[in-house]
């Protein structure tokens, strides 16, 4: 079944980079943790890099109610700059520039930029992009098992696709908890491919960030953005 999703995934990538004549491998962003607010209730995240088709830098930033899963009212921040191309020019620029916009919400929230949580998952390129995940987590031997659920719909040249996660955490002691993020019903335009990048764990050990890389069609180029779900355990 997994290879049979890789070799999907590696086929509509290539044929939309023929299509559009590509020479270039993409469009991929570059994370940034931005952190929590100390009671976990908020976390901040945001992206930024060259966009392939218009060699703009560009930066998207959010701030997410870890409770409800939703962005801030007014936490979503997104910047592309027409610069001329200069040898050299790093898009973190972009990334700087909406960062001091972002700043004053992110206050309001209280986040703080040092409080990033704890990293429990981090996915390693390796080629493939697993939909299920097994690991335990070294300082309470909790085992983790977690399935990426996608669907992706394709109706002649239009593509859209939707996703949840499921996991399972089983302590030392026997007890197993289930739990379920994300949303299946949402469906996103475009959006080829689903990943599970990152999974941190909020300063108080309950609030789970599975932060998602998402593989679009973007002008017949393919792109990659983050995304974040999150749940909090009782």
């Amino acid at each position: 079944m997994q290879q049979l999703k890789s070799m999907r995934i590696v086929i509509a990538l290539a044929l939309l980079m023929l299509a559009g004549g590509l020479a270039v491998a993409g469009d991929v962003a570059t994370l940034v943790n931005l952190g929590f607010s100390a009671d976990s209730n908020y976390y901040m995240f945001g992206y930024y890099g060259m966009d392939a088709a218009t060699a703009k830098p560009y930066a998207e930033i959010y701030i997410v109610d870890t409770r409800s899963n939703s962005f801030v009212p007014n936490g979503v921040f997104r910047g592309s700059y027409a610069v001329a191309p200069q040898p050299g020019l790093n898009p973190a620029g972009a990334f700087y520039r909406l960062f001091a916009e972002a700043l004053p919400t992110a206050r309001r929230y209280n986040i703080d930029h040092l409080i990033q949580g704890r990293i429990i998952y981090l996915f390693m390129d390796t080629g493939e992009r697993p939909d299920t995940i097994s690991f335990r987590d070294f300082r309470d031997n909790s085992q983790w098992d977690v399935n990426l659920r996608e669907t992706i719909e394709q109706r002649g040249d239009a593509v859209s696709s939707s996703f949840g996660i499921n996991f399972s955490l089983t302590r030392t002691d026997g007890r197993v908890s289930t739990f379920n993020a994300g949303n299946p019903q949402f469906r996103r335009a475009n959006v080829v491919d689903y990943a599970i990048q990152q999974i941190v764990l909020g300063p108080d050990n309950r609030t789970v960030v599975f932060i998602v890389d998402r593989a679009e069609r973007v002008a017949n180029q393919p792109v990659w953005r983050y995304m974040v779900e999150t749940i909090r355990q009782p």
